[in-house]
């Protein structure tokens, strides 16, 4: 059985995912609870944006993690980390929504390419890629790291509005991103 504090984490990222500036009530109604038992679990708006980001952040990195341990061959933990990103959907969208206006300078003056493990993984991936010429050398590491980013978004989007079937969102995804960076297989 999922735990009341799970179902509004839920109904909060649903949410606001859809419009950020949601009301708690709304969320709330979304999880089927009321506003006082909200409030037991999260004292206000900005606790509860801090514990979604938190617990998606958490399942993203599990999942992304997971991906990379798959397979010793590098070009394969990248499409696996690519398409462990695409089936956390709304976790990577909701915090990719979060991180919104960070950027590859952001992230790597804060130190959290060295911070966070999953990071400083897919980073290294990339850094022997281009070191090897496997991928195309002109593009800049920010380049490739919000290409990728954004070719994940594009495949949860297509799938969640229905223009590709989910069962080709990973392929296209895959054929996206590796002729975007001219990756030779």
């Amino acid at each position: 059985m999922i735990s009341t504090r799970t179902k509004i984490i839920s109904a909060a990222v649903n949410c606001f995912r859809k419009n950020p500036s949601d009301t708690l009530e709304k969320v709330a109604e979304e999880a089927g609870v009321s506003r006082r038992t909200l409030h037991r679990y999260f004292e206000n708006r900005d606790d509860l944006i801090e514990s979604c980001k938190n617990e998606m952040l958490l399942s993203c990195n599990n999942a992304m993690t997971l991906a990379y341990e798959s397979d010793s061959d590098t070009i394969k933990k990248i499409r696996s980390m690519l398409f462990a990103a695409i089936d956390q959907g709304a976790n990577y969208a909701f915090v990719k929504r979060i991180y919104e206006r960070s950027n590859f300078s952001d992230l790597d003056r804060k130190k959290e390419f060295e911070s966070d493990d999953v990071k400083s993984k897919w980073l290294n991936l990339i850094k022997e890629l281009q070191k090897v010429e496997r991928i195309n050398t002109e593009l800049t590491i920010p380049w490739i790291f919000n290409l990728f980013g954004s070719v994940i978004e594009t495949a949860i989007y297509a799938v969640e509005s229905g223009d590709v079937a989910k069962n080709d969102s990973k392929d296209f995804a895959w054929i996206s991103f590796k002729g975007a960076i001219g990756l030779k297989e």
